[in-house]
């Protein structure tokens, strides 16, 4: 196991509490693992077996198959898929020592006629949906957003995970930091930063690691390519790790050799924006106004270097602010890279022209990114309908002057905390 069992009764009581606001006393919720995908024409070939998070969270266990149960009158049970002889001979896994009720025992528990409902959570097997009395679909996802609301209040053992998650990236950081100089290209900033977490103990990477270099680094997503980095280029890097399935998601951004006037004047703007953000963290806090912090600093820097002709507040409400800022200003992260959140905002409006991941207000003990960024992306730039949109609000023959020098992204794991905010991510140099 790798929580002790005090960690997992507390994460367990959390969750009950959340569900008892739905659930009558004979109702029986189902958090479950899910089984291994196989590979298209890969015969006994899977990809990597991920457990759900939220059976993960709750059981503590990476089981395939497991399933954890839940009603008000018994409380949680564990059931498990024995282990097979077969897991022995390919694997080399041994059988748990506490390895929960036989998994075989939960279908008389399903075929039980007294009309209990059944909400089926996590990654149910089709078998397993046979059962009676079926919650609907309104229902289930209301019993889901009480458990990610359980969820994703981060405990020490979870905090201490991403704690170490986040020395081992910076090993990796600091390997770039090491190598990075004209020549090299995109993909080898890529593969020398995963050789050496890998060397510092991290399991994986929690998503592709993203290397943008020059005009790459106005690519959101970029997927490191063989691009040969130029003195002059900016070089964005968005790379995490990953241990038990917690992770950091970081984003960093350096000059091949040195920042001229216009690169610093960029990322120096994107830093403040982060940095008033995260000062002005705390619970309670709506997470639409730490985006609205953030496109407002970079909105005020843009018009000082001439490239907003409207007031600050005219390309905050007219959305132009997002031709330079096209994304939200962060997620909860922690177990996986995508945490929690998202399920409940079911009708995402938009803040300055974009929609965030998540829209709710922060709580002690909740983990986000905080990663404003500002980029002169060219589909955009060049769009002559948002060219025309915009011409009131947007300087662009100054625009057009700032071509091909890419984008700046600063990205942090903040801990919401009683007083404030608590970086766990600011040990990786900026």
């Amino acid at each position: 196991m790798i929580f002790n069992s005090n960690t997992l009764r507390n994460r367990q009581d959390r969750a009950a509490a959340r569900l008892n606001e739905i659930l009558a006393p004979s109702d029986l919720v189902l958090v479950c693992a899910g089984s291994p995908i196989q590979k298209p024409g890969g015969l006994d070939q899977t990809y990597s077996y991920i457990p759900h998070p939220s059976y993960y969270w709750i059981s503590g266990r990476r089981r395939v198959e497991g399933v954890m149960t839940y009603s008000s009158s018994e409380g949680w049970k564990d059931y498990t898929k024995p282990h097979s002889p077969e897991e022995s001979l390919w694997e080399g896994s041994q059988p748990e020592s506490d390895a929960g009720l036989d998994l075989a025992d939960l279908a008389p528990v399903l075929s039980n006629d007294s009309g209990r409902k059944l909400y089926f959570l996590g990654q149910p097997s089709p078998a397993l949906l046979n059962g009676k009395n079926v919650a609907s679909a309104e229902e289930t996802l209301q019993a889901q957003i009480r458990l990610e609301q359980a969820r994703r209040i981060k405990d020490p053992a979870e905090v201490a995970l991403i704690e170490q998650a986040a020395h081992i990236a910076k090993r990796g950081y600091e390997r770039i930091q090491a190598i990075l100089k004209p020549g090299i290209t995109e993909k080898n900033l890529r593969i020398e930063y995963e050789a050496e977490i890998q060397r510092a103990g991290a399991h994986g990477v929690p998503y592709d690691t993203i290397v943008g270099a020059g005009s790459n680094a106005a690519i959101l997503h970029a997927i490191p390519t063989s691009r040969v980095i130029k003195d002059q280029d900016l070089v964005l890097i968005d790379a995490g790790a990953e241990l038990y399935d917690y992770c950091v998601d970081i984003t960093r951004v350096y000059a091949a050799t040195k920042f001229n006037s216009r690169q610093q004047a960029l990322y120096n703007l994107v830093k403040s924006a982060q940095a008033e953000a995260i000062s002005q963290l705390r619970p309670g806090l709506a997470w639409s106004a730490v985006h609205g912090i953030t496109a407002r600093v970079i909105a005020n820097g843009l018009k000082q270097m001439g490239l907003i002709k409207s007031s600050v507040d005219a390309a905050l409400e007219s959305a132009a602010i997002s031709v330079f800022y096209p994304h939200g200003v962060g997620h909860l992260v922690g177990l996986r890279v995508r945490d929690t959140g998202h399920v409940e905002n079911r009708n995402p409006q938009k803040h300055y022209g974009v929609r965030l991941r998540v829209d709710l207000n922060l709580e002690e003990n909740y983990l986000v990114t905080v990663e404003p960024g500002c980029y002169f992306v060219e589909a955009l730039i060049s769009d002559e309908k948002i060219r025309s949109q915009y011409a009131d609000f947007i300087e662009w023959r100054e625009v057009d002057s700032w071509r091909g020098i890419g984008g700046v992204r600063i990205e942090d794991d903040i801990l919401i905390t009683r007083d404030g905010a608590r970086n766990l991510t600011d040990i990786v140099s900026k």
